[in-house]
């Protein structure tokens, strides 16, 4: 295969590099920025203006959307730029789900709906959380259509217009669209002030159908993989600001007579760390090509070791950026918490129970069974 000109991949990186700054600025402008910000924010009602701003602007909703569809037109690995970038900036509210997974899920089932979520009208939250939360029981869809049941912990429901859902109805999968209003939500206290969780209740919930059987295996799987590798961007951009912020720290705090970073030990540190957070960037780049080839016992590896790299290692990182900026790492006023707290969430949420072994373990014997 021939490789893209060079004047080409020049073009490319430089539309990245500017998607990423343009990214990067929007979304600070429109995130807390201290502890106390953010956990006002995450208690009051989500901010529907800034939700409008957010998805007119650069219309960042649609980046992976075609742009017959009314999106930007880009590809995958420019959307988990995105999500790096909001990682990086501590965003919360329901970008990431939305983005990750609602959109895709209607350009491919209801392409009708597209346009009112991608201007902000409309907050379509995904409710399927099998991926991270394998212990769950699955909403059961009756013979009138209706859904019952309970979704664990799911990322940013609280403000939604609608739900989308998956439920089972004679042991096949059922994917489609539920009133947000007509369920029960609970919000749930963990380590993340960024970010809201929230067990969901449905009784009796009328489900407006968009895909079921084969094709809603498919958005079922395409869910839960699209959903992990922007979790696994999301942790690296967290890592990624906690780190960058630790290297300006060792620059200009001084300690007998020179900045700290002149000592080889936190040097070394900085550097062990500097590899860490690139083995994850590296980790989720597999991941993201592999999603896309055609090899769905690669992609699954790919996944399995991104979901397991990612996780670790933003949370190292960001454990270790709290020690090198000394005493005031510790403290409430500083960030660096912050992304320490993120990380951990997004640790367990990509390999909660160590289950990504396992199912490395399997896609490789897999892998191995398929070549005799």
């Amino acid at each position: 295969m021939s490789s893209a000109p060079r004047s080409q991949d020049a073009s490319s990186e430089e539309e990245r590099r500017a998607l990423r700054e343009a990214s990067r600025r929007l979304l600070v402008s429109h995130t807390p920025q201290s502890a106390d910000e953010h956990g006002a924010a995450t208690a009051a009602a989500p901010d529907r203006q800034a939700w409008t701003a957010l998805a007119e602007q650069l219309g960042l909703l649609g980046v992976r959307v075609p742009e017959e569809l009314g999106g930007v037109g880009l590809g995958l690995a420019e959307e988990l730029l995105v999500h790096e970038e909001a990682g990086r900036a501590l965003h919360g509210g329901p970008f990431l789900p939305v983005l990750a997974q609602t959109v895709p899920a209607l350009v491919r089932h209801a392409p009708d709906r597209l346009e009112a979520v991608l201007a902000g009208v409309e907050v379509v939250v995904p409710a399927c959380t099998a991926w991270y939360r394998p212990d769950a029981a699955p909403l059961v869809l009756d013979r009138s259509g209706r859904v019952s049941g309970t979704v664990p912990s799911v990322l940013e429901p609280v403000g939604a217009d609608r739900l989308l859902v998956v439920a089972e109805r004679d042991g096949a999968p059922v994917l489609g669209l539920v009133d947000a209003a007509s369920t029960t939500m609970t919000r749930l206290t963990g380590v993340d002030l960024t970010r809201r969780f929230a067990d969901v209740r449905l009784d009796d919930v009328p489900l407006d159908e968009l895909a079921r059987g084969d094709d809603a295996h498919e958005a079922v799987t395409a869910l839960e993989s699209d959903g992990a590798l922007a979790l696994c961007a999301d942790a690296v951009g967290a890592a990624s600001a906690a780190f960058a912020m630790s290297v300006d720290y060792l620059t200009v705090r001084e300690q007998f007579g020179q900045v700290i970073g002149a000592f080889q030990g936190l040097k070394h540190q900085a550097a062990d760390l500097l590899v860490l957070l690139e083995s994850a960037r590296s980790a989720l780049a597999f991941a993201a090509d592999a999603r896309q080839g055609d090899d769905e016992g690669l992609a699954r590896a790919a996944l399995a070791v991104a979901r397991r790299r990612c996780g670790s290692a933003a949370f190292r990182i960001t454990n270790e950026a709290i020690h090198l900026h000394g005493g005031i790492g510790f403290t409430w006023e500083h960030r660096v918490h912050l992304h320490h707290r993120r990380a951990k969430t997004d640790e367990v949420l990509l390999d909660a129970q160590g289950a990504q072994a396992r199912v490395l373990a399997d896609a490789v014997f897999g892998l191995y069974a398929a070549q005799g």
